[in-house]
Parts: C-alpha cells; structure tokens; sequence
C-alpha cells in the first residue's frame, strides 16, 4: 500500500518557510531609508498567521480559511491552554491590520515606525511560542 503523499499546504514546514520569509521581508524593510510601515505591519500579522497555521497542521488540524489571528490562538489553545498568553499580541495584529488595510481606513500617517516595531515584536513572540511547541 502506498503512502498518500501530503501537499505542501498541508505540511507544518511549507507554512513556518513561509512565516518566516514575511517576517524576514518585514525587518529587511525596516532598514530602508523610508520603511513602508504598513507592509511591514501586514507582513507581521500574515507571519504570525501562518505560524500558528503550522502549529495547528502540526497537531493534525484540518486547514480552515480564517485570517483572525484571536480565532487561531483559539484553535491552538484547544491543544496546548498556554497559547492564550499570547491573546493581548494576536489582538494588536489582528488591529493594526484591520483598521489599516485599505486607503481610506485610517490615515495613512497613524501607522509609523512605533507600529511597526511593535508588530515585528508580536510576531517575533509568536514564532518563538509556536516553535518552542512544534
């Protein structure tokens, strides 16, 4: 019998290669002369996402489409209840991106570098949690 072959969406180490690539690319940006705040911070909150996506697979959770970094800590803490410590750095990314996504959300101006160094210390929190538990 042949042994069913997992896609890449559906292994742990597709989604962290990936984590981290948007997290590198996010404090990469923060050296330019002009960082662009707002990618930086998208890039934290899509990083800490898809860490906790390889931690849910990991564990043999069943791929849902969700973007809510507070609904994934859930699904995570289903599995391991210290993962709610980390509930106060999933709601500052999950804010800073949905008041921020678009033009016209808020003023462009209120996303500077205090934001973004605060989303790239909240993703760097739950990378280091998520792979501590892997």
């Amino acid at each position: 019998m042949t042994e069913e072959k997992k896609l890449p969406v559906d292994t742990p180490k597709e989604w962290m290669r990936f984590a981290t690539e948007n997290l590198q690319v996010a404090k990469h940006e923060m050296e330019h002369e002009t960082p662009a705040y707002h990618t930086i911070c998208f890039l934290c909150r899509e990083s800490a996402e898809k860490f906790l996506k390889a931690y849910l697979i990991s564990k043999g959770w069943e791929l849902k489409k969700t973007h809510d970094i507070i609904e994934l800590l859930e699904y995570c803490s289903t599995y391991e209840a210290e993962f709610d410590l980390l509930v106060e750095d999933g709601s500052i990314l999950n804010n800073v991106i949905a008041n921020s996504r678009y033009p016209g959300d808020i003023a462009f101006e209120v996303i500077g570098l205090r934001q973004a160094n605060e989303t790239i210390e909240k993703a760097e929190r739950i990378k280091a949690f998520v792979l501590h538990k892997i």
